[in-house]
C-alpha cells in the first residue's frame, strides 16, 4: 500500500494536458452542433457548440477514449493519442447501422473490432424493446445466453450451456457475490442505473479468476451528466399479464469536477397468468432498487464511489395451483433477499500508463419463510469483500501493451435460520495475471497467463436433517489465454484458446439435508476436485455498409465437470440428489446477420442463431442444456427531427426446436415460436422528450413451457400473451459555467 500511496502522490505532480475536437459532417462539411461527446475514462461528456468545438482540459494521461453521436449518423468511437495530436477533426458519416463500441470489460478498452475475443455488447435500453420483467429475462435476448427461470420473476443466465457458479457477474466494477449456487432466486443485480452489458461467452479465468468458467456478465453503470448539466428521468410501464407495473427514476448532476447520479426503481407484480387465462398461484413478485454514485477527477485522477441496494420478494412454487384472483400480499411460502452492493474505484494517469484500484463490498441476505410469516425457516447471509488491482502500460510506439493485476476476495457465509443447507464457511481467494498485447495495422496478437489459490473452511454443524463435518480445503489454478485478430477490409477473423478453473463450492463439497425449495435432498462430497476447462473460439465477421455477418463456433471441454444426479433413494419424503464429476465436451455457437437495404434506410433485417450440444465422456447428454434459438426481427427506426417521430416499430419471431438430448431423468421439451410486436414514439416539447412504448408478447397467446423452466417438473406453461405500455419523461437543463 506505501508503494501506492507513493505513485498516487508523485502522479499528482504530472502536468495534464488539452485537447480540442471540432465536428463535421462528412459530405458538407458543415459543423454539427449539440452532438454527443462521451470520455470513456471520465465516465462523461460534453457537447458541441455552435461551431461543432468540444474541449477537454487538463486531461493527464496519453491517450483518450472519445465516442462522438448524433441521430442519423454512425457512432465515432476513437482512441486518441493525445501526447502528439491536441487537436482534431472528427467527421461524422451519414449512416445508421451497428456500430462498434468500446469494450470495458477488457483491462485495456479497447474497440470491439481490435478485441482478441468476441464480446456481445448491448445497451440495455435495446434490450428493454421487448418489455423483459426482469435483467435476465432482458439479457437473454442476446445470441448464446438463455436463463433457468422459475416462474416469471427469478431467471439465472445461462451462457452456452452453462450457468451458476460458472457465470462471474460484474457490476459498478465489482465482482457481484449472491450465492449463484441457487436456481430459486434471480440474478441479484438490478436493471436501474445501467447503461449496457457485456457478454463473455467461455472460460476467462485470466481476467475474472475461479468461477468465471463459463463466461462473464459485465454490467456497465450509466454515465454520468454531461459536463455543467442536470439530467432527470422518470419512467413507467404497465404490464399486464402480471398485473405489474414497473417505476425508475433518475436524477443526475454534474458542477465542476464533482459528478453524481441517483436512480430509484420499483415494480410490483401479482401471479403470472397462463395461457389459459389461469394465474399460477404464488408467482408473485417485487422489487424495489435504489443506486448512488458520486465521482471526482482532477487532471490526473478519477474516483468513484458507488452504493446500491436490492430488494426481491419471491413467492415459492411448490405445486401446480392455479387462481383467479390477482393478489400481491405474500403468503406462505416466499423469500426475500436482501442486497447491498459498494464499491470505491480509483483511477490514476500517469502519461502512457494508468493504475487501477477498486475496492468492493457485496453483503447478501437471503430469508425463506415456509410455515411462519415471523420465523425463517432458512437464512444465509453472505459477506464477501474484493480488491481489484491493475496497471495498464502501452509502450513502444503504441505496438505493445501489457496489464498486470492481482484479484482477491474474502467471503463470509453465516446460517442464521431453523434449516441449514450450508454450513457457516469462509473463503479466501488470490489471484495475479499478466497480459500482453501486440497491435500491428491488421494483426492483433495476445496472451496471458494467471495463477490462483482458493482457501475454504468450514466449521462441524449437526442438524436435525444432517450433519456437516468441518473442512478445511485448498485449490490452485493456472490458466492461460492466447488469440489472434486478422483484419482484412471488411472482414475479421477471430481465434482464441482460453483455459478456465473452478474450485468446488461449499454446496457441491458438504451439502446434507432437505431444501424445500427445490423438494430435494442433496448430498454433497467433500472430494470433488477443480474443474479445468480449455475452449477454442472461432470467429469470422464481415460488414460492409449495409450487410453484416458473424460465425462464431467452439469447442469447450471440462474435466471434473461437477453435477447433481438423482439416486434412487427417498429421505424424509424427497429424492434424493448427489453431485458427481464426469469430463464434459460442449460444442456450438451462434450465427448471425444484419441486413439494411440501400436508400431504405429506416429497414433493418436481422437474425440470429444459437445451439449448444453438451455430453459426458459416454456420449451421454448433459442435462439442462437449452434449445436451439432463431431470434428473427424486422425492425423500423425513423431518425429524422420532428415534435412526433417514430423511434421504433419491430416485430420480432423467436423460434426454440425441439430438445430431446436429455439428461438422466430429464424429460424432452417440444418446439415453440412466440411473436412479439412492438413500437416506440417520442414526442418533443421544448426540447424535452417524452417516449411512449406498447406492444403485446407472446402475440397468439402460444401455450408452451421451455427446457430451462423449473416448473416443467409440474408441467406449468410459461407466460401466456401479455400487453404493455409505458411512458419515459425526460429533462435536460445546463448550468451556468463559472470557472475560476
Amino acid at each position: 500500500m506505501k508503494i501506492i500511496a507513493i505513485f498516487l502522490l508523485l502522479s499528482i505532480t504530472i502536468f495534464g494536458q488539452d485537447f480540442k475536437g471540432t465536428v463535421l459532417d462528412k459530405e458538407t462539411k458543415q459543423p454539427i452542433f449539440y452532438s454527443q461527446v462521451y470520455f470513456v475514462d471520465l465516465k462523461t461528456g460534453t457537447t458541441t457548440d455552435h461551431n461543432g468545438i468540444f474541449k477537454i482540459e487538463h486531461f493527464n494521461q496519453k491517450y483518450i477514449h472519445i465516442q462522438i453521436s448524433f441521430v442519423g449518423y454512425k457512432i465515432i468511437d476513437e482512441i486518441v493519442n493525445i501526447d502528439t495530436v491536441k487537436e482534431k477533426t472528427f467527421y461524422l458519416e451519414q449512416g445508421y447501422f451497428n456500430l462498434e463500441e468500446i469494450v470495458v470489460s477488457t483491462p485495456s478498452g479497447i474497440l470491439q473490432k481490435e478485441n482478441i475475443v468476441s464480446i456481445e455488447h448491448k445497451k440495455i435500453t435495446e434490450l428493454q424493446q421487448t418489455s423483459p420483467l426482469t435483467l435476465a429475462d432482458a439479457i437473454s435476448n442476446i445470441s448464446g445466453v438463455d436463463q433457468t427461470t422459475t416462474g416469471a420473476g427469478i431467471g439465472k443466465p445461462v451462457i452456452r450451456g452453462l450457468s451458476g457458479n460458472r457465470i462471474v457477474t460484474y457490476a459498478q466494477g465489482i465482482r457481484i457475490e449472491n450465492q449463484q449456487w441457487g436456481d430459486e432466486h434471480g440474478l441479484g443485480v438490478g436493471e436501474v442505473g445501467i447503461e449496457s452489458v457485456e457478454v463473455i461467452k467461455g472460460p476467462a479465468s485470466l481476467l475474472y479468476g475461479s468461477d468465471a468458467l463459463g463466461g462473464v456478465l459485465y454490467f456497465i453503470d450509466e454515465r454520468y451528466a454531461s459536463h455543467n448539466t442536470v439530467e432527470w428521468f422518470a419512467q413507467t410501464k404497465f404490464l399486464s399479464n402480471t398485473l405489474g407495473s414497473i417505476n425508475n427514476i433518475s436524477y443526475k448532476i454534474h458542477k465542476g469536477r464533482l459528478k453524481f447520479n441517483l436512480f430509484g426503481a420499483y415494480s410490483s407484480h401479482a401471479d403470472y397468468q397462463a395461457p389459459n387465462f389461469d394465474r399460477v398461484f404464488n408467482t408473485r413478485f417485487d422489487e424495489k432498487n435504489i443506486k448512488i454514485s458520486m465521482g471526482f477527477n482532477t487532471k490526473n485522477w478519477i474516483s468513484n464511489i458507488r452504493h446500491s441496494y436490492l430488494q426481491n420478494n419471491y413467492g415459492i412454487v411448490e405445486d401446480a395451483n392455479f387462481t383467479n384472483s390477482n393478489q400481491r400480499k405474500f403468503v406462505l411460502s416466499f423469500q426475500t433477499i436482501d442486497n447491498h452492493n459498494l464499491s470505491f474505484e480509483n483511477i490514476v494517469f500517469t502519461g502512457n500508463s494508468k493504475l487501477n484500484l477498486t475496492l468492493g463490498y457485496t453483503n447478501n441476505y437471503r430469508k425463506e419463510f415456509e410455515d411462519d410469516s415471523n420465523n425463517q425457516a432458512l437464512g444465509l447471509k453472505l459477506n464477501t469483500f474484493t480488491y481489484k488491482l491493475k496497471w495498464y502500460s502501452q509502450i513502444y510506439k503504441d505496438r505493445f501493451d501489457f496489464i498486470v493485476g492481482s484479484q482477491g476476495m474474502a467471503q463470509d457465509n453465516k446460517n442464521n435460520g431453523e434449516e441449514i443447507l450450508i454450513p457457516d464457511a469462509t473463503i479466501k481467494d488470490f489471484g495475479a495475471f499478466i497480459l500482453g498485447h501486440l497491435n500491428f495495422e491488421r494483426l492483433q496478437l495476445q496472451g496471458g497467463i494467471r495463477a490462483d489459490y482458493r482457501g475454504i473452511d468450514t466449521k462441524q454443524m449437526v442438524t436435525g436433517e444432517g450433519s456437516f463435518p468441518a473442512l478445511k480445503n485448498s485449490y490452485n489454478g493456472f490458466t492461460f489465454s492466447s488469440g489472434t485478430v486478422y483484419k482484412l477490409r471488411k472482414t475479421k477473423f477471430r481465434t482464441n484458446i482460453s483455459s478456465g478453473f473452478r474450485a468446488p463450492n461449499t454446496t457441491e463439497l458438504l451439502s446434507d439435508g432437505v431444501h424445500h425449495g427445490t423438494n430435494r435432498y442433496i448430498k454433497g462430497d467433500v472430494n470433488l476436485k477443480n474443474e479445468n476447462a480449455t475452449q477454442l473460439d472461432f470467429s469470422f465477421d464481415y460488414q460492409d455498409e449495409h450487410f453484416s455477418f458473424s460465425v462464431n463456433p467452439f469447442y469447450n471441454a471440462i474435466q471434473n465437470y461437477i453435477f447433481l444426479s438423482p439416486i434412487d433413494t427417498v429421505i424424509d419424503n424427497s429424492p434424493v440428489f448427489e453431485y458427481l464429476q464426469t469430463s464434459a465436451f460442449l460444442y456450438g455457437g451462434e450465427l448471425g446477420f444484419h441486413y439494411h437495404p440501400h436508400k431504405i434506410h429506416w429497414l433493418h433485417l436481422e437474425s440470429n442463431l444459437s445451439t449448444v450440444i453438451a455430453d459426458d465422456k459416454n456420449r451421454n447428454p448433459l442435462p439442462l442444456i437449452p434449445q436451439t434459438k432463431i431470434n428473427s426481427t424486422v425492425r423500423v427506426e425513423i431518425t429524422h427531427k420532428g415534435k412526433m417521430r417514430l423511434k421504433n416499430l419491430f416485430v420480432q419471431h423467436i423460434y426454440k426446436f425441439k430438445q430431446d438430448k436429455t439428461g438422466l431423468f430429464e424429460t424432452s421439451t417440444n418446439d415453440y415460436s412466440q411473436i412479439n410486436i412492438g413500437l416506440n414514439l417520442i414526442i418533443t416539447t421544448k426540447n424535452n422528450p417524452i417516449e411512449i412504448s406498447t406492444g403485446i408478447k407472446n402475440l397468439f397467446n402460444t401455450k408452451y413451457i421451455d427446457h430451462l423452466s423449473r416448473f416443467k417438473t409440474l408441467e406449468i406453461p410459461n407466460q401466456g400473451i401479455n400487453y404493455y405500455i409505458g411512458i419515459k419523461l425526460k429533462l435536460n437543463e445546463k448550468l451556468n459555467d463559472k470557472r475560476g
